[in-house]
């Protein structure tokens, strides 16, 4: 961003709104070309002849695709792996400072690695900075999730036309969720910015978070149940403009066989509490806690934020990669 030389995306807290204003107009410019067959052959030359490595320790599908699809759009190369911790030489016991050393002696220009470590992703920019290797963060265990959380902001921006005087729960497994946390971090730049958080006590969002809340003065509260904090908003005058649920993560918990029911289910009656013009955003994939019947409702947004991922993914590209 202007002033600023961004080589490696590991975390929320490195862009502030300059830089997030500057990267969604970038992202609009690119959205709005891409609707001709035109606009796409005009952004291929930008990154012509660079090189992607994607290298994932966890599953994904949204992910990979849409930095894959970015780079491709941009007219770069791409190599990469999926389930890196079963099929690469982790399982032959790798460090992934090693694994990162050798991918740098194949000359790529940048690195979007999945780790199922918190910290993964600074270890590695760590070893890329020696080689001029960029390194992006697509996700580190219970660490964080900044292009995510990106994504998330624009798709907020798109759909309600601003980012400042918002109230957003955020909601499911917070303790677990990556990407929420990232969301957080964002959205505490932002002014009038009013959280609830809503989860099972034993899914509640971590206290490093709330500290941070507390420090930057963000106003948050928490709830047990989706339909409270609801019904609270409206006998308060206080409207939800945006849901952002997330799953269950059982992969990461102690007790994957915990049951918590229908009362984290979106169902059309819980829609029904929301104002129209507010929206529902999901990270993905989600499993049974949005459903099916939801999505034909204008206000589901999560299939629209998973498309927004791509443009944000190249301006992002071309600004680490200019």
């Amino acid at each position: 961003m202007k002033g600023v030389v961004m080589r490696h995306i590991l975390r929320s807290q490195q862009f502030n709104r300059t830089d997030i204003e500057e990267l969604f107009k970038a992202t609009d410019t690119m959205r709005k070309a891409f609707k001709s067959s035109l606009g796409r052959v005009q952004f291929r030359p930008r990154l012509l002849g660079k090189l992607m490595f994607t290298i994932f320790y966890e599953p994904s599908t949204r992910t990979r695709f849409s930095f894959a699809a970015a780079a491709i759009h941009l007219g770069m190369r791409v190599v990469g792996t999926d389930n890196a911790r079963e099929f690469s030489s982790a399982i032959k016991g790798e460090t992934l400072e090693d694994t990162i050393e050798v991918l740098c002696q194949y000359l790529p220009d940048v690195i979007v690695l999945r780790h199922h470590e918190a910290g993964a992703a600074e270890r590695a920019a760590l070893i890329g900075e020696r080689h001029g290797v960029s390194i992006i963060n697509a996700g580190d265990g219970k660490g964080q999730h900044p292009t995510q959380a990106l994504l998330d902001l624009y798709t907020i921006k798109q759909e309600l036309g601003r980012t400042d005087d918002i109230k957003v729960v955020l909601g499911g497994d917070l303790a677990n969720g990556r990407t929420a946390r990232s969301l957080v971090y964002l959205l505490s730049k932002y002014k009038g910015v009013r959280l609830i958080f809503v989860s099972p006590p034993e899914l509640r969002i971590g206290g490093d978070i709330k500290s941070h809340l507390i420090e930057h003065k963000v106003r948050f509260e928490e709830e047990t149940f989706l339909l409270d904090a609801l019904l609270h908003a409206e006998t308060l005058g206080r409207d939800i403009d945006v849901v952002y649920w997330t799953r269950v993560q059982r992969e990461r918990m102690e007790n994957p066989g915990a049951n918590f029911g229908e009362s984290y289910r979106i169902t059309p009656e819980i829609m029904s509490h929301l104002k129209q013009d507010a929206i529902l955003m999901h990270p993905l994939p989600r499993v049974d806690e949005i459903a099916k019947e939801v999505d034909s409702d204008p206000r589901a947004a999560y299939f629209r934020q998973a498309g927004y991922g791509m443009y944000v993914r190249m301006a992002l590209l071309q600004e680490i990669l200019k």
